[in-house]
């Protein structure tokens, strides 16, 4: 007994040996082509392939048209760009005070590397879930803990490079770390407060020494200015002391010069007494020679007349 053949395309009822050869062909082109576009596959770019025959892998294509053997192989595609991988995490600083901190990590699978990674480990979210998440956790803690939370603010960067160093230090060789970010740090209110008041307090104290740097500048001023007074007024007190000095010298010097001339000649005086004289001989005299107070009233129009009406009394 002949079964109908299970074939697509197949008339009911119909058996194999009941076609014809025209029909046979078409038949078997028809089943080529569609085991033909059931291996056909595509691998999209930033992607590689994991082919796997019956479960095992047996290579990893890159991004293009491939074909597969159908029932056979199956692949997987696996992502070769980079990738940010974040957490959230609360670690304590050598305070100890406990931070919030969120780190993001961008990495990339090596090419190279792409088979070992998907044996072991089946996925990149896997990946992640089993090798970068606890590292990265362990090793943001350590550091973290070297540092007092002012020097995590001051030493961010060197904070940042010493994470992704001990991150990178504990990662396989089957990845690549593209970049490492501090995105936030996060602080206790009652710290933030007290940063707060610090910083306030700062700013107080630079304004007062401000005021008090102007007070004393102005003290210096006045100082100054008192100083370069005094020291005119002794400059001119100086002057005149020396002036005086020059003049009375001065003074002294010819003083002397006079009278040394006078003493070499005496006549000089009674010269100067004719000089003086107006020719005219005074009007009263008291005293006398003989010891007599005399008062004499002499006219001023000729002289030992006495003028009319005038007594002469002499006295002992």
């Amino acid at each position: 007994m002949k079964l109908p053949l299970p074939a697509a395309g197949l008339p009911p009822g119909s058996t194999w040996s009941s076609l014809g050869l025209g029909a046979k062909i078409a038949l078997a082109i028809a089943a080529i082509v569609f085991l033909a576009w059931l291996g056909v596959y595509r691998i999209d770019a930033g992607h590689v392939g994991i082919v796997k025959r019956f479960g095992n892998v047996i290579d990893v294509v890159d991004p293009g048209l491939h074909y597969k053997l159908p029932y056979a192989d199956t692949v997987e595609e696996m992502e070769v760009r980079e990738r940010a991988f974040s957490i959230d995490l609360d670690a304590a600083s050598q305070d100890p005070l406990e931070l919030p901190i969120k780190v993001t990590v961008n990495w990339l699978v090596k090419r190279a590397q792409v088979k070992d990674l998907y044996v072991q480990f089946g996925s990149l979210d896997q990946f992640e879930k089993r090798i970068i998440l606890p590292r990265l956790n362990d090793a943001v803690k350590g550091v973290t803990s070297r540092y007092v939370v002012n020097d995590l603010l001051r030493k961010r960067v060197e904070y940042r490079d010493l994470s992704m160093k001990v991150f990178e230090e504990r990662m396989p060789e089957d990845v690549q770390i593209t970049g490492f970010s501090i995105v936030n740090i996060g602080f206790p209110p009652e710290y933030t407060k007290a940063i707060r008041d610090k910083q306030v307090a700062r700013e107080q104290a630079e304004t007062e020494k401000f005021v008090l740097d102007r007070q004393r500048l102005t003290s210096t001023q006045v100082t100054q200015s008192a100083e370069a007074q005094r020291d005119a007024d002794k400059a001119r007190a100086d002057g005149r002391a020396y002036e005086i000095k020059v003049q009375g010298e001065a003074q002294a010097e010819a003083i002397r010069v006079m009278g040394a001339a006078l003493a070499q000649n005496p006549l000089v005086v009674e010269y100067k007494k004719v000089e003086r004289w107006g020719g005219s001989f005074p009007t009263t005299f008291m005293g006398g020679d003989a010891g007599a107070n005399t008062l004499w009233s002499l006219p001023g129009q000729s002289v030992g007349q006495p003028a009319a009406g005038t007594t002469t009394r002499a006295t002992r």
